[in-house]
């Protein structure tokens, strides 16, 4: 099965906070279990459909370049450099010149969750979003901002990070965005989760909840989770 849709993946971060533990090496390319995290993700997203991935490369691209277009051979893999630090969406639009499919799916390069992307796909055609954002269920939060939902399963505000145990849906950093949403998106550097998320409420904008496991790599404290549980996280098919 392959699914109708590139893939972009932010690669761009300085993994600042796991320099620690990681030293100079791009965050995404951390070992974890052995191998670079974003190879177990690159994997994962072919099992999933995957046949064309665009990573957003900035800090250290050549290191992506020299890796990453040689190492898979079930998927086009395309490197999209930035010129200089954009941003999470910055780097999303930069790479808007790569993209051949009429919807697209985004997702952190530092995070993992073991979605279906052919079911969040047909969810969001059969809505008719623009935007689709995989929210996870948690229970206890205080590290992630959350999202706010009605009855629709349409997005209604973002709140800020705050300590509390009621259920909660925080993002997956996955997204399903429409071509035309890249339209309303600025040349140069800005937020997708700041700057364009806000502005796409009430205007087809919906969440896709899942109740999986959520790995954010992005401290030395995930980043030690990780290395005893990212294998087990993905779910037989």
């Amino acid at each position: 099965m392959s699914l109708d849709a590139d893939f972009l993946v932010l690669c761009g971060g300085l993994g600042t906070r796991l320099r620690s533990v990681t030293g100079e090496t791009p965050k995404v390319m951390a070992e974890v279990q052995g191998e670079p995290f974003l190879d177990f993700l690159i994997r994962y997203l072919i099992s999933e459909g995957a046949r064309r991935i665009i990573l957003c490369a900035g800090y250290k691209a050549q290191a992506f370049e020299a890796y990453y277009q040689k190492k898979f051979t079930e998927a086009e893999i395309v490197l999209s450099i930035e010129p200089e630090p954009l941003g999470t969406g910055g780097a999303f639009k930069h790479a808007e010149r790569h993209i051949r499919t009429d919807r697209v799916f985004g997702l952190n390069g530092d995070c993992f969750t073991p979605v279906r992307y052919a079911d969040l796909l047909s969810r969001h055609v059969s809505r008719g979003s623009r935007a689709t954002l995989v929210g996870v269920r948690v229970a206890g939060n205080k590290d992630f901002g959350t999202i706010v939902l009605n009855e629709r399963q349409e997005i209604t505000a973002f709140r800020e990070k705050f300590e509390t145990r009621e259920v909660q849906y925080i993002s997956a950093g996955i997204y399903c965005l429409e071509r035309a949403v890249f339209g309303q998106m600025p040349a140069g550097k800005f937020s997708i989760e700041y700057d364009l998320f806000p502005r796409l409420i009430g205007s087809g904008f919906h969440a896709f909840p899942v109740d999986v496991p959520f790995i954010d790599i992005g401290t030395p404290e995930r980043f030690a989770w990780a290395q005893e549980n990212l294998n087990a996280m993905v779910r037989p098919k």
